[in-house]
């Protein structure tokens, strides 16, 4: 449950209840009049095209015009018979003026909008995240009905829904902006190479090119990792869809089924499950993996040390960026030539708080720095990991949630303390100036976005006593989740 229904109760989830009813009456009309949009603009290109008169219209058909009217006596709507599901039911599913029915559709899209705007209040706090969600939701439920009905997953929303996804990502809402471009691009290719193989030996169109641009836009939006859970949850749901409609409407299996609507469903799983699912979903031959991460000063060192009492392997990302510069290897020989001899000790080792102090002073050279280190530094991540012998094992960095990093992990633990906490810390252990911690926090992801992307959250702000109880339940719950008879 989101902090922000700890603190403001049910007001957040009513609130977006009431937006998602007034968006899903909106959502009737994008799915009804889009299809129809697109369709006059290719008669109108196909005219052009073998100059051919112009079909005459009465009246140009848009999202804002003509007004909502009843298709039987063409009396347009007023707005008090268009008061999302309330009208409905007052005017007990009749058109005001003439009593013809109104299908039932209209007030379940707006319900199941309301209801699926509401839950994204008990997974995301008021933040830069709920928004992207909420947007997100919308358009997957007005593609997933114009699939149904057409077939069709229009360019003029997926191909936005794509760029939408990488712009939330920029500063790392969801996933980093690197496992959002590899997601976008694996999600387009996946499905891609899956239609060109199923064509090749068969003859037939397996798929749609929307379906590929509706998988990138996931992998856009929720980064690469989620892709083969949303594949697999799409398939298997669309599956069993099919085989239904087979044996209840007797239809053929050459009929074709609409794969966009289970791809929406998944993704929009993985939007508020995603790393619930991975978390708990451990198969026996593969190892357990912790991602424990906070900010500077938070006493994320604290905690592995006590994980590590249990008997527990701890990979250390910083510990890693420092075997990757030993004196002698090839990075310390790069980072030498680009910065000088004087970013060097007197012993040939890295002066890394002269390192530090020039690279968070300028975007440019960290920029340089983390495009050098981040791949040699994720290589001897993973063959720590690969030697590791422990029921389950830590990812411990501070730039877990940052980096590629995460999707090594199967849960996420970040380790959280107040602001003023984390400065007095830092300051104490690393004898900086409070100007150089507040440089180095800034460049750090914020501290509300680290805990609102986190599976656990460890309050380190209290005794040791405290500490040590957390990290003892946590550790029994990991070696359940290896062994659940433990």
């Amino acid at each position: 449950m989101s902090d922000t229904i700890v603190q403001l109760g049910w007001f957040l989830p009513l609130a977006l209840l009431c937006l998602g009813l007034l968006v899903g009456s909106f959502l009737n009309v994008v799915i009804y009049r889009l299809p129809l949009m697109m369709e006059s603009r290719w008669r109108q290109d196909c005219c052009e095209l073998l100059e051919l008169a112009q079909e005459k219209t009465e009246s140009p058909l848009n999202l804002a015009t003509p007004n909502s009217h009843c298709p039987h006596c063409k009396n347009a709507i007023k707005p008090w018979h268009n008061i999302p599901l309330i009208s409905y039911l007052l005017l007990g599913g009749k058109c005001g003026h003439c009593a013809a029915p109104i299908s039932p559709r209209y007030p379940i899209i707006e319900l199941v909008t309301g209801l699926m705007t509401m839950a994204l209040a008990f997974y995301f706090d008021l933040s830069f995240g709920l928004l992207g969600a909420v947007l997100l939701t919308w358009t997957l439920i007005a593609l997933t009905m114009i699939d149904v009905d057409h077939q069709l997953l229009p360019d003029d929303i997926t191909l936005p829904l794509i760029w939408l996804g990488l712009l939330f990502n920029l500063n790392s809402t969801y996933v980093s902006l690197t496992d959002a471009v590899i997601g976008a691009m694996a999600g387009y290719l996946i499905l891609w190479s899956v239609y060109w193989l199923f064509k090749l030996f068969t003859g037939k169109d397996g798929m749609g090119y929307g379906d590929f641009k509706l998988l990138a836009a996931l992998g856009a939006w929720l980064g690469w990792q989620e892709l083969p859970m949303i594949i697999l949850l799409s398939s298997l749901v669309g599956a069993i869809c099919g085989i239904a409609l087979m044996v209840i409407k007797r239809r053929g299996k050459d009929i074709p089924i609409p794969f966009g609507p289970y791809l929406a469903m998944a993704g929009w799983i993985a939007l508020l499950w995603g790393d619930d699912i991975r978390a708990r979903w451990v198969p026996a031959d593969m190892p357990l993996i912790i991602g424990i991460t906070g900010g500077i000063g938070s006493g994320k060192s604290a905690v592995t040390q006590r994980f590590e009492q249990h008997g527990i392997t701890v990979v250390d990302a910083d510990l890693a960026a420092r075997v990757i510069v030993e004196p002698g290897k090839p990075a310390l020989q790069a980072i030498a030539e680009h910065f000088g001899d004087d970013i060097l000790l007197e012993n040939g080792a890295l002066d890394r708080a002269a390192l530090r102090s020039r690279v968070f002073l300028d975007e440019d050279e960290r920029s340089w720095l983390e495009q050098l280190t981040h791949p040699l530094i994720g290589q001897e991540i993973l063959d720590q990991l690969e030697a590791s012998r422990s029921p389950y094992t830590i990812l411990s960095s501070p730039l877990l949630l940052e980096t590629s990093q995460k999707g090594l992990a199967n849960c996420v633990v970040v380790v959280d303390v107040p602001e003023e906490v984390q400065l007095k810390r830092a300051m104490q252990r690393d004898d900086n100036d409070e100007a150089q911690i507040r440089r180095i926090m800034a460049v750090q992801m914020a501290r509300a976005d680290k805990v609102e992307r986190a599976d656990i959250v460890i309050d380190n702000s209290g005794s040791l006593d405290d500490l040590n109880s957390r990290v003892e339940e946590l550790h029994g719950e990991f070696l359940r989740l290896v062994n659940p008879e433990h």
